[in-house]
């Protein structure tokens, strides 16, 4: 009877663990930088603009900022009514295989948050 109790509770800690590695994020970055590196499903990015200056982003499934983009480079415009940007995907809809690359380009502050999934 131990021993099942032991393989029940190993399995649960190990189920924990594996979901716990999903809805992964980085937050509160401010220059391009690598987030993550291997494989998984980009969930989400929010840009916290200055409330003066425009950013563009580029996002890289790279470890660098070179190589096959996530998607089309976007330009976040911004007012002090509206400093915040949000784009969502759906489940798997935006999948990386090398890592997450953000490149940030703009002439004031900028503070973003990457949300993913690791597989």
């Amino acid at each position: 009877m131990k021993k099942i109790l032991i393989v029940i509770l190993t399995l649960i800690v190990f189920a924990s663990l594996a979901y716990a590695a999903l809805n992964m994020k980085s937050v509160g970055n401010t220059t391009g930088d690598l987030i993550v590196t291997g494989s998984g499903n980009l969930k989400g990015l929010i840009i916290h603009t200055d409330g003066t200056n425009s950013v563009t982003v580029t996002v890289y499934d790279n470890t660098s900022a070179t190589g096959s983009k996530l998607f089309s480079t976007f330009t976040v415009t911004t007012s002090s009514a509206n400093r915040t940007t949000t784009i969502g995907f759906d489940d798997k809809e935006c999948p990386f295989f090398t890592g997450i690359y953000v490149d940030v380009t703009t002439s004031g502050n900028v503070t973003y948050d990457v949300y993913y999934d690791k597989i």
